[in-house]
């Protein structure tokens, strides 16, 4: 499908955080501007975690990224968006982050720092907190361990985390209330994308917000999930593209319509180096997959320039590429 053929009346969500929901934006903002996003806002790691500790909002880091690949404005305004200091004591610190916390402030809510933001960089789409509430993702392991924040559970200075019992279950403490304008998008929504990206930490902990799955349910949108390429060494060591899927069934408490996965096989080199970090590509188990009932789109959704991009402190070189992944979905969608 050429990208040049717009879409304008679908209307496409999504639900995640991070680089995997990221991707899809840049690609579907090609096709339609009816696009919203519905964030996560639980990350306590690094910078992040010290803006919302420090300064009592919500954690911006995804919030900044999907504003970022739906942005329509000039390219140094997303470079100064995406720009981190590399010295003194912000080094390390996201502009985008400080930018909205600040916004934060001055308008007095996340909420409106987001509608303010969103007007500076002259967004394709909307960019939804999936709560206002300051509230931690905590999960219960196999052996009874609690872990009580994000950054616990992802563990990243932990090199043995791999060894650790695997997530039983995640929750929310408190229990949050969902955002009203992100039930109303995937009311009306054609079709929702549960992202890739960290399958605990940035999916399953939206979907476990009272009211988020009600609202899916009552939608007639096809619900699409995008499984991982890679598995991701604290939670989902070892997992196959079915075991990501089950527990997207197990939170979602019913079948998505669609589960895209990978075909390409990632160079060489980029296996090795995740393989250091204990992680390993997302085996496509195509019988499992077909027992388990949902619609499987196998495609070649690998993006190949994607260690090119500059990232900070962060294993994350193979992702979806924003036109393939952009392309498979407008045509479920039906365009």
């Amino acid at each position: 499908m050429n990208s040049e053929i717009r879409c304008e009346g679908l209307k496409v969500v999504t639900i995640g955080g991070g680089n995997g929901t990221a991707a899809i934006l840049e690609g579907m903002k090609k096709y339609t501007d009816n696009i919203t996003t519905i964030v996560a806002v639980t990350d306590t790691g690094r910078n992040t975690g010290r803006i919302r500790k420090d300064l009592e909002v919500l954690s911006p880091g995804d919030t900044r990224n999907c504003l970022i690949a739906l942005a329509n404005s000039e390219k140094l305004m997303c470079d100064l968006f995406q720009y981190r200091f590399d010295n003194g004591h912000l080094e390390g610190y996201s502009f985008g982050n400080l930018f909205l916390a600040t916004l934060t402030k001055l308008t007095g809510s996340f909420e409106k720092a987001v509608e303010e933001a969103s007007k500076i960089l002259k967004l394709k789409g909307k960019v939804l907190p999936a709560t206002f509430d300051m509230v931690n993702l905590c999960a219960e392991l196999e052996d009874g361990r609690v872990l009580k924040e994000e950054d616990e559970i992802i563990d990243r200075h932990n090199p043995e985390v791999y060894l650790r019992s695997p997530i039983k279950r995640v929750f929310h403490e408190p229990k949050p209330k969902v955002n009203p304008k992100a039930v109303e998008a995937i009311k009306e929504a054609d079709i929702v994308v549960l992202s890739s990206g960290s399958l605990f930490t940035s999916l399953i902990g939206n979907l476990l917000i009272e009211g988020m799955r009600e609202a899916l349910y009552e939608s007639g949108a096809k619900i699409v999930y995008v499984c991982n390429m890679m598995t991701q060494i604290s939670q989902t060591h070892e997992y196959k593209a079915s075991d990501h899927l089950k527990q997207v069934i197990n939170y979602l408490r019913e079948k998505p319509d669609y589960v895209i996965v990978n075909t390409k096989n990632p160079a060489g080199h980029l296996i090795e180096a995740y393989k250091k970090e204990h992680s390993g590509v997302v085996e496509n188990d195509f019988d499992n997959l077909e027992k388990i009932g949902v619609k499987v789109i196998a495609e070649d959704v690998l993006d190949e320039g994607a260690e090119k991009k500059p990232l900070w402190e962060k294993l994350d070189l193979l992702r979806h590429d924003p036109d393939k992944i952009a392309r498979v979905l407008v045509g479920l969608g039906g365009c």
